[in-house]
């Protein structure tokens, strides 16, 4: 169940956003109790968004955040500590700024934030702002996941291919005769291939420099032989 659901919210940060999906939209709001704060919460709730605010900024943000907002000021200004994963960024994040500071502009770019709002609060922008910065979000998460989904798959053909060699070495088998063995054994144990290959090297005991030395030791006599 757990795994469900993390595919379904996972799935939902990948899907494209329209205005008529705003109300959709959870909106979290890094800010203090002021008027400024007060505007642009204001301004969300009319357009349709779920918001929620919070101060100090917490220490991470959940999977049911799809925005945060951030007033980049505020924390240089009462000298707090925003925890954010510019790397594998969990939400959109968007700053609004009072002024460009060096110190302002230097935090957005650690950040890495996706849009920038200044201040005073005007409502023109803020609408485009946040649909634009969603879905260029949404599209970089379905990459991530396409990526990490070949990773995967490399990572598989790469220990089937181990496998392949570990066999045809300690069993004299030529190449289609130990992946056939694999597949066979797969069919008879009810599961996969790349699962097979992992219980038959960890059996042998397999190590890839102890292979390619034997392989090269193989070649160099051979050619001596030669």
């Amino acid at each position: 169940m757990r795994a469900a659901r993390a595919l379904h919210e996972s799935g939902e940060k990948e899907s494209p956003v329209f205005v008529k999906d705003l109300r959709s939209l959870r909106i979290l709001l890094v800010q203090p109790k002021i008027s400024e704060g007060a505007a642009l919460k204001s301004h969300l709730v009319r357009i349709g968004c779920r918001v929620n605010e919070v101060w100090p900024p917490p220490p991470d943000y959940g999977e049911d955040i799809d925005v945060v907002f951030v007033m980049v000021d505020k924390v240089i200004e009462d000298n707090e500590t925003f925890q954010w994963n510019a790397s594998a960024p969990p939400a959109v994040l968007i700053a609004v700024i009072d002024y460009e500071s060096p110190l302002a502009i230097d935090r957005l770019l650690r950040m890495r934030a996706n849009a920038v709002i200044g201040l005073p609060i005007r409502p023109f922008g803020i609408l485009t702002n946040l649909l634009v910065t969603v879905n260029n979000y949404r599209r970089e998460q379905k990459l991530r996941s396409a990526l990490s989904r070949l990773g995967a798959k490399l990572e598989t053909c790469r220990t089937v291919e181990r496998a392949k060699l570990a066999m045809m070495l300690t069993s004299n088998r030529s190449e289609k005769e130990a992946y056939d063995r694999l597949r066979r054994l797969a069919m008879e144990r009810r599961t996969t291939v790349d699962v097979i290959s992992e219980e038959i090297l960890g059996v042998l005991d397999w190590n890839d420099n102890e292979a390619l030395s034997f392989l090269n030791e193989l070649r160099d006599s051979e050619c001596s032989s030669g």
